[in-house]
């Protein structure tokens, strides 16, 4: 993973507010080699690493976003979320009148994934010259660690200057009160999934939100309370409740491996990792996988999951367990390309948890990195990179394509990102470098 870093060279300049003067500087913003900041004076024609702006507003930024920008997902890829969504995730909301540089972050339970890209906005005074080619990801505690040093070395600044009461000191005061206090911290961690900021959820919505946790444990509802949460202003918790009263298909799925290992910290890698070493269990390394196959993995069989009522549309799956190593599976697919994939991922989602118990398995459309991980295990599992390489023999046209389909009963959005992940397919033809547009 990159690292995260922030340099500022303290300048007092030209505002009335003493706030915003004596926290002004050269600002560098450092994501790995890649420096965030680089820019282009229009007026002086001058290029370079730092930007001129008062580092208190982006400061308060950071601290009053701060549960949302450690915990909150991006609610889906392609599409603009809702507007306070974006002003706790994009940088540029910091604004005060400054040119910011276009960077976006976004938790996905495991570390804080960002997008940055260059900026040329017409009438602005500075040109921001440099983004990332792709999305790239820091560590939940270099992202707090690196944030949280940025923030106190504003504090430090305005204590250096007579002016060490304001309210980012009373802010990142309470930010940190509620780190330190477990009860307070689950609290938040609960209101960002949702889609809340502190103390914004109604009470009676929290009550019910901590008791769901406990009914299906606190993976499960980092997974479902950002998809059922503040939707449109409505949350939607009735719908985890009637999920957990609904009959599904009971299975007893298999749960380990002998002998596997994790080997990668990436989420899509280690989905890749679990499907190889299955199917080395299994014996079959690189040939389809029929039906009977995928679901006896999972304890189940292919009449059950045909005659099962799939119901209204649904934004999630879940299989709920039963204690005693068997789950109730409720899917929502209902083409049959789309069931194996599903089931595929619950297979995956099930060996590579970390956890044990009573905690529900989830499937979405989520870009969590638990999500990323069984998207990853089931396209491998059910279409292996190599032996789906071997089989197109360099024909990657829309017939071959289609033929590849036939084979490994999968679809072929899901061939083109194998492919397109793999470097045999132009990324650019199948996901866009950016998830939505970022703001002007």
């Amino acid at each position: 993973m990159a690292d995260l870093r922030f340099s500022t060279e303290w300048l007092s300049v030209g505002n009335s507010e003493p706030f915003l003067r004596e926290t002004s500087g050269q600002l560098s913003i450092y994501l790995g080699d890649n420096c965030l900041t680089r820019n282009e004076d229009v007026w002086s024609k001058t290029v370079r690493d730092t930007v001129l702006v008062s580092t208190y507003p982006l400061a308060m930024w950071f601290a009053s976003s701060w549960w949302r920008l450690n915990y909150e997902p991006l609610p889906k890829f392609g599409i603009k979320p809702q507007l306070d969504w974006r002003m706790s995730h994009e940088l540029g909301a910091a604004n005060h009148g400054f040119v910011w540089p276009r960077i976006l972050f976004a938790a996905d339970g495991e570390a804080v994934n960002i997008w940055a890209e260059a900026a040329n906005t017409k009438g602005q005074s500075i040109t921001y010259l440099h983004g990332l080619e792709s999305q790239q990801s820091v560590s939940i505690a270099n992202f707090q660690s690196r944030v949280g040093a940025f923030i106190e070395s504003v504090l430090s600044r305005l204590a250096a200057v007579e002016c060490a009461q304001s309210d980012l000191r009373e802010l990142w005061s309470l930010v940190q009160e509620d780190s330190d206090n477990p009860d307070a911290l689950r609290i938040r961690q609960l209101e960002a999934l949702m889609g809340f900021d502190p103390e914004e959820c109604p009470e009676p919505t929290m009550a019910e939100a901590l008791r769901i946790q406990d009914q299906i444990g606190v993976g499960a509802m980092s997974e479902l309370a950002p998809v059922f949460g503040r939707r449109a202003q409505v949350v939607a918790l009735d719908d985890i409740v009637e999920l957990a009263s609904m009959q599904g298909i009971i299975g007893e799925p298999i749960s380990d491996l002998d002998g596997a290992k994790k080997v990668s910290s990436v989420p899509w890698q280690q989905g890749v990792e679990v499907a190889r070493q299955l199917r080395q269990h299994i014996g079959n390394e690189d040939g389809p996988i029929g039906d009977d196959i995928l679901f006896s993995l999972l304890g189940i069989t292919k009449h059950q999951v045909e005659s099962f009522n799939i119901g209204s549309n649904r934004v999630a799956s879940v299989a709920k367990s039963r204690g005693d190593g068997k789950f109730d599976f409720i899917p929502r697919k209902k083409h049959p390309l789309g069931k194996r994939f599903e089931f595929a991922r619950f297979l995956g989602d099930c060996l590579s948890r970390s956890e044990q118990g009573g905690g529900w398995l989830v499937t979405s459309d989520l870009t969590t990195a638990r999500q990323k991980r069984q998207r990853a295990f089931a396209a491998e599992f059910l279409c292996p990179i190599q032996a789906l390489v071997n089989f197109l023999d360099d024909d990657y046209s829309e017939s071959a394509i289609e033929e590849a389909v036939d084979h490994f009963h999968v679809s072929d959005k899901t061939i083109e990102s194998l492919l397109a992940n793999h470097g045999y397919l132009e990324m650019s033809s199948v996901e866009p470098r950016l998830p939505y547009r970022l703001a002007a």
